[in-house]
């Protein structure tokens, strides 16, 4: 061992400072250029240098980050006690009538009316694994910790996308996402909605049909929120709606120069809008946007995704006083239709509508799709009804092209037949448009929406069975829409135009 080191250790010897074999050392650290102890594993060290490898010990994030999954950390959080979360709307203080009497006259009796509601809290978790000789070895990260770590984030994604996307009518072991209870639709009491259609032109959904969204846009939806005894506060978003959003902004938008105090700024991007009920604040969450088109080649989603419809034939339904596809709208042609079976576990590859058979959309008809669901051994709980943009192609799967998600059905809604189509028939009535997003406006608190939590984001250690150590990480809740009026949807969302 050495003690009191100093210079005088690196005069002689050839270390460096002065010996002999300074020059040669030197020579062999300067020849030795981009080599890393990697690139000379079993090789004799005749020209390179011993030299230690410079590897950031700090893990690159290559994925997203915790500040991306916004409509999480946004939504107010609450206990929940059950299984089942029940909650009560009060939907009238009563009629508003009369309310005027004489003297010493007994006024009339007025109900205010109250809708039971109940969402049952849902439950997404996943396993990790790490093994004892990972949790042994010296590493740039402690395995463990990372881990759990991955696990969570993968946990938060996953809650976050579904706070738009999750359908437990589609996928039973879903929550019902803020759309899909925005989507109240079916017969009978506790239901805002009696058809689709009803929805799809109420006064709390806001259809552009293909164009983009601009201010005016912003204010019609705040007004719409306050005429319900609302107070819009939030509008959120894909980050490619704001984007386009702000270019309309570009347009319009004035500065002042010259005055005193102000930094000019260039681009001027509105992080809020003012609207007549007050300012909007422009949110955005990346994990808003919807899935990417897929193709007829796209794999399964996952192993134990069910298996592909084994047939799908479109037709044109005739006259259809509902249907929304006209000539003055535009988008009418030549198009393919594609259906995956879907269910817990993912989607099913693609299959398309005949040998594959294009389709001419045609004004005032809407599109008939028979499907036949596949055989295989984890069975369909839904369908995703898939389109084209139109296009001229005579093949599809060679071409490449895209089709994009319009909307799902469950396997029930199949069979009964949807949006007034006949048995095991799903129509198509372009309610819906390809490559389109989505947005929606509302009060952002409590007294909305919050998400219930029966088990907060949270790890459990599972028995150890081998050489590893294996845990849980796990999230029970559900969110809760209280008011589906003080919410405005906003569909079809297109691209901006200058």
């Amino acid at each position: 061992m050495y003690n009191n080191i100093s210079l005088a250790d690196y005069a002689n010897g050839g270390q460096g400072f002065g010996g002999e074999g300074s020059a040669n050392d030197l020579l062999k650290a300067m020849q030795a250029g981009q080599i890393t102890g990697r690139d000379t594993t079993d090789l004799s060290l005749t020209q390179e240098p011993l030299k230690v490898e410079s590897l950031e010990t700090a893990l690159k994030l290559l994925t997203f980050r915790m500040k991306d999954i916004a409509l999480w950390n946004a939504i107010p959080k609450m206990p929940a006690y059950n299984t089942v979360e029940e909650f009560l709307q009060l939907d009238s203080y009563g009629a508003d009538r009369g309310g005027f009497y004489n003297e010493g006259e007994l006024s009339d009796v007025e109900d205010s009316t109250y809708i039971r509601r109940a969402e049952l809290v849902k439950y997404i978790q996943v396993t990790g694994e790490v093994t004892m000789q990972a949790q042994m070895v010296k590493a740039f990260v402690p395995a463990m910790q990372k881990e759990i770590q991955n696990k969570m984030m993968w946990i938060l994604r996953k809650a976050n996308s579904a706070m738009t996307k999750a359908d437990s009518r589609v996928v039973p072991q879903e929550w019902n996402s803020l759309y899909a209870q925005h989507a109240s639709i079916g017969s009978g009491e506790g239901f805002a909605f009696a058809t689709v259609d009803e929805y799809t032109n109420s006064e709390v959904i806001l259809d552009l049909r293909g164009r983009a969204l601009v201010q005016n846009d912003v204010e019609d939806s705040a007004i719409i929120v306050d005429d319900n005894f609302g107070t819009a506060t939030d509008l959120w978003a894909p980050p490619q709606v704001l984007s386009d959003l702000a270019k309309d902004y570009f347009e319009k938008q004035r500065i002042m120069l010259g005055t005193s105090g102000n930094k000019f700024v260039g681009g001027g991007i509105p992080k809020s809008i003012s609207t007549t009920i007050g300012e909007i604040n422009l949110s955005h969450d990346k994990f808003m946007k919807r899935p990417i088109g897929r193709t007829l080649t796209s794999e399964p989603q996952s192993t134990k995704a069910p298996a592909t419809p084994a047939t799908v034939v479109a037709s044109l339904s005739g006259a259809d006083a509902l249907s929304k596809f006209t000539t003055a709208e535009g988008g009418l042609g030549t198009v393919y239709y594609a259906v995956a079976a879907i269910n817990k576990a993912g989607e099913s590859a693609l299959r398309v509508n005949g040998a594959p058979t294009a389709v001419t959309l045609t004004n005032g008809q809407s599109v008939n799709l028979a499907i036949t669901a596949g055989v295989g051994a984890n069975p369909a709980t839904g369908f995703v009804i898939y389109r084209s943009l139109v296009t001229s192609s005579s093949n599809p799967s060679a071409d490449g092209i895209l089709f994009y998600p319009l909307f799902s059905v469950s396997v029930g809604e199949r069979a009964l037949g949807f949006d007034g189509a006949g048995a095991n028939v799903v129509r198509d009535r372009n309610r819906w448009i390809p490559a389109t997003e989505g947005a929606f406006i509302t009060q952002m608190d409590d007294e909305v929406l919050s998400f219930k939590q029966l088990a907060p984001l949270s790890k459990l250690d599972l028995a150890v069975l081998s050489m590893s150590k294996r845990f849980i990480t796990f999230l029970f809740g559900t969110p809760n829409l209280y008011s589906i009026k003080k919410m405005v949807r906003i569909i079809n969302i297109g691209r901006y135009v200058a």
